[in-house]
């Protein structure tokens, strides 16, 4: 009792009032062990002040992490600071040394306490990681007609905000997972890709049902495609539409990565955007796909042939190459609908439409010209090889039998009409109006027959047929 009294009265009246600083603070010796510290102190140690007192800083977790920084600005007098984590919370540390008023060294060290501020300071990190990530991949240009571009586009942007220098977009298209864009992996492993060689892996990372897939260093080393390709590290992340599989981003590395929490949320997110930004492209291009083509047949309408013909007059105009036209008409489609009605006429125009599109050329375009009238844009052909492709659909059309009804076949043949450009005119109108004369020609002349337009149309000439 009466030694306490005199350690008070010796003590410096500083120290008197240390329960009074709400901030966790200890005083240290010069020689490390503790002189003093106040109730927060012990409250965050959980030991009574009793049992730190006299001992070395070195002996307590809270300290031993500013060994060398306590001891360097012990010897030198210096104030200094830093940060600390401890039982889950966040302080920044005030190393201050001071002289008593007898000259004596002594260092206090007091903590705040700033993991409210680091909270905050991770939520804004996160926050503008997600703003980044959002505007970035916002970004992507979508109104375009080559999808291909939108989704090279698309994997860079998401490797430049993930850190990753490899990757690739898996689409689902009739069941199988296509190859639609890869940055940094090898011809190879494209080509197995491109083969179906992660169709397994696919299918089975689906029925797991996770958001994201990170495959284990052992099942990466027995998937001899990744192997191979020197992959040590990979992520897949499913790509939904309404919890609809509809394709893979894959992001892989060739050296090894950290993982956490925040690594995986922040792939979510790029998942999640990812995934609508495919479905905006794909809502774009069935949206564009139904302005150009007509409901019934799904081939071109009249509005995208107009321009697909400007652009080859264009082109013509430009390379001195030709190209041509074939105007085909159904011979007495209207006693069909008549006879069976008009859902019958509908299978009819469906059917035919099959076999224009399965023997037309990659380049031709085959378009629903109105009603039972269809015509073919032919790029880079000249007549002799228009009046083949011509022939040979109309013998095809004529030995095919069209199932109207589940017991009712009919039977229809075609009369075309062909021109080509510039032998036969010398502008849009003139030539649609010079096929249509090769085709009332064709009609006739008994029907189900090609005839090709001779001459060159011209404004007296296109007088002449309007009035007939």
């Amino acid at each position: 009792m009466d030694t306490t009294k005199r350690d008070k009265k010796e003590a410096p009246s500083e120290y008197i009032s240390l329960d009074l600083i709400p901030d966790p603070l200890v005083i240290l010796r010069q020689d490390g062990t503790v002189y003093d510290i106040n109730t927060s102190f012990s409250n965050l140690l959980g030991t009574k002040k009793g049992h730190l007192i006299g001992r070395n800083f070195k002996k307590l977790k809270l300290l031993d992490q500013l060994g060398d920084k306590i001891i360097r600005n012990t010897a030198k007098n210096v104030e200094d600071f830093d940060r600390i984590t401890f039982n889950n919370k966040h302080f920044e540390v005030f190393i201050l040394p001071f002289r008593t008023k007898d000259n004596s060294s002594l260092i206090r060290i007091i903590l705040k306490d700033i993991s409210n501020f680091i909270r905050l300071e991770k939520e804004l990190l996160k926050r503008n990681k997600e703003l980044i990530i959002t505007n970035t991949l916002s970004s992507v240009f979508i109104s375009t007609e080559n999808m291909d571009l939108v989704l090279e586009d698309l994997l860079e942007k998401v490797l430049l905000i993930t850190d990753f220098h490899t990757g690739w977009i898996l689409l689902k298209e009739d069941l199988k997972f296509r190859l639609k864009s890869s940055r940094g992996i090898s011809h190879e492993l494209q080509k197995n890709i491109q083969e179906g060689a992660l169709e397994s892996f696919c299918n089975d990372t689906l029925r797991l049902g996770e958001p994201l897939y990170v495959a284990e260093p052992s099942e990466i080393s027995r998937t001899s495609v990744f192997h191979e390709d020197g992959i040590v590290f990979l992520v897949a992340i499913p790509l939904t539409y309404e919890k609809i599989p509809t394709g893979f981003l894959f992001l892989a590395s060739r050296v090894a990565k950290d993982f956490d929490f925040d690594f995986a949320a922040l792939l979510s997110l790029v998942g999640n955007h990812v995934s609508n930004i495919i479905d905006k492209i794909r809502l774009f291009l069935e949206t564009k796909r139904f302005a150009i083509t007509d409901s019934l047949t799904n081939l071109y309408n009249p509005r995208y042939f107009y321009e697909c013909l400007d652009l080859e007059i264009a082109r013509t105009n430009r390379y001195g190459k030709s190209f041509s036209l074939i105007l085909f008409d159904i011979d007495n489609f209207k006693r069909i609908n008549d006879t069976y009605g008009h859902p019958a006429g509908d299978q009819v125009l469906r059917g035919l439409s099959n076999i224009l599109k399965s023997i037309s050329r990659e380049t031709d375009i085959v378009v629903r010209y109105g009603g039972e009238e269809f015509i073919i844009i032919l790029p880079n052909t000249y007549e002799e090889e228009t009046i083949l492709l011509a022939e040979r659909i109309i013998d095809i059309v004529h030995k095919t039998t069209f199932m109207v009804y589940e017991t009712t076949g009919v039977k229809v043949t075609l009369s075309g009409g062909i021109a080509s450009y510039p032998q036969n005119a010398s502008d849009a109108k003139n030539l649609l109006c010079a096929a249509d004369t090769a085709l009332y020609s064709a009609k006739a002349a008994g029907k189900n027959q090609i005839f090709c337009f001779k001459g060159k149309m011209d404004e007296k000439n296109f007088q002449k047929t309007q009035e007939s």
